[in-house]
Order: structure tokens, then C-alpha cells, then sequence
């Protein structure tokens, strides 16, 4: 895909954002043969609850916690064309430069870059995958919220839509080697909330930015550490 078809959509006479949502399409229609596949291989038994809230997500900034490997592979399966924060290495990755190029994905080389980008994407009406951990969590732990996801949803003004991930048992997660496979199928839960938009508001009206990020992030990562063991994923 990297080498030879998103070059080759790269390529054609189209506008840049015509381009970008055919290698998205592209993306999210590889993902969803993957899902299958581990689905039909019986390795895995997929879950999710309200997703079609995904799929009509516009300027919507979804936030997810973020146990396992699997997590940005399904939810872009959901939601195809949604933008996402990926890794600067990537770019120069030989297997996924062309991949998150012609994808229009952003690039976390710059703390500061990647929340303007991030925001100005969501006012530009894209809905933007966010994982406010920064990294897996490790299992046993509680989710620790950084404040990036916080100010680009107050830098944005748009809406939050929580996403909360279980996994059961415990597959492909921090410090776990990717091929070491558990003895029973694994359970992928995906669980769509609503809207947080009074939870942004109450951030809001405090002081200075970094301190109406911090008490957005405060929030957040209450909320999710709450529905998380409602639900048993923590």
C-alpha cells in the first residue's frame, strides 16, 4: 500500500482533499478486512454498543482510552474517515510513509504544531481520534489523562464524544509481545458515550488555559476511570 498505491492516489489529477478521503477509504477498508479476518479466524469476538454515533460524528473530537494494539485499527474500521495523531517516526517509516501521507494524518513532531493542527482540523469539520493517554495503558492501571486532548477541544470549541475500550482477556497490551496469542478468544468491547459538551463548558470558565486544560483533562479522566469500572473494562 505504501509503495505503490498511495503514491499512485497521491498522483492523480484531484484536489488534495478528494485524494485524502480516497486513502482514507482505502485505510478503513484494509481495517475492516482485518477485523473480519481475526473475527472469522475465531480469535477474536468484537463488541461495540451505540457505534453508530461514529459514523455521524462531524467536528467531533472522540477520545478513547486506549488498552491494546487494536484500538485505532477498529475504531477507524468504525469510522473511516476521521483524522488521527500519529507517531513522527511513521512518516519516515519505509512501510508507512505513503500510508499517513496521503491519508492527511497529523504528525506529532510538534507539541504545540500538532494542537493547532489538531484544532484546526476540527474546525475544518473533520472528526479527530484522540487517545489522551498518549500511549497503551498498562493493565491494572488507571487511565492517566494527559492535557493535549484538553487543549484541542478548548482550542477547537467542538465537541467531545467518549469512546471507553475494553478487552477481555488482556491481548496485545503494553510490555505484551504482539505474537504471544491468549488461550480463548478475546472479547473487543467498544462502548460509544454521549457527548460531554457541559463537561468542556465547566472547564471552561476557568482562568487561564492551562488551567481550564488541566480541569478539562481532571474531568475527563474522572469520567473515564468512572465508566470504565461501571462497565468492568478496568
Amino acid at each position: 500500500m505504501s509503495a505503490l498505491l498511495m503514491p499512485l492516489l497521491m498522483s492523480l489529477p484531484d484536489p488534495a482533499v478528494k485524494c485524502r478521503t480516497r486513502a482514507r477509504c482505502v485505510i478503513g477498508f484494509c481495517f475492516r478486512l482485518l477485523i473480519r479476518a481475526l473475527v472469522g479466524s475465531g480469535s477474536m469476538r468484537l463488541v461495540t454498543r451505540e457505534s453508530g454515533r461514529l459514523a455521524l460524528a462531524r467536528g467531533t473530537l472522540v477520545v478513547a482510552n486506549h488498552p491494546t494494539y487494536c484500538d485505532v485499527v477498529v475504531l477507524i474500521s468504525l469510522m473511516p474517515q476521521a483524522n488521527c495523531v500519529v507517531k513522527a517516526a511513521l512518516w519516515r517509516n519505509p512501510f508507512c510513509w505513503g500510508i499517513v501521507r496521503a491519508a492527511g494524518y497529523i504528525s506529532n513532531a510538534s507539541p504545540e504544531g500538532v494542537i493547532e493542527a489538531c484544532a484546526e482540523a476540527l474546525r475544518q469539520g473533520e472528526t479527530l481520534l484522540l487517545f489522551p493517554e498518549g500511549t497503551r495503558t498498562t493493565p491494572g492501571q488507571v487511565p492517566r489523562f494527559q492535557r493535549g486532548a484538553a487543549h484541542v477541544a478548548l482550542r477547537s470549541g467542538a465537541t467531545i464524544l467518549p469512546v471507553l475500550i475494553g478487552c477481555d482477556p488482556p491481548t496485545l497490551t503494553k510490555h505484551s509481545p504482539w505474537w504471544l496469542a491468549p488461550e480463548h478468544p478475546f472479547t473487543f468491547c467498544v462502548d460509544v458515550g454521549e457527548q460531554l459538551a457541559t463537561v468542556k463548558e465547566e472547564a471552561a470558565m476557568a482562568a487561564t488555559p492551562a488551567i481550564r486544560a488541566r480541569h478539562l483533562t481532571n474531568a475527563l479522566q474522572d469520567h473515564f476511570s468512572r465508566e470504565l469500572r461501571r462497565h468492568g473494562y478496568a
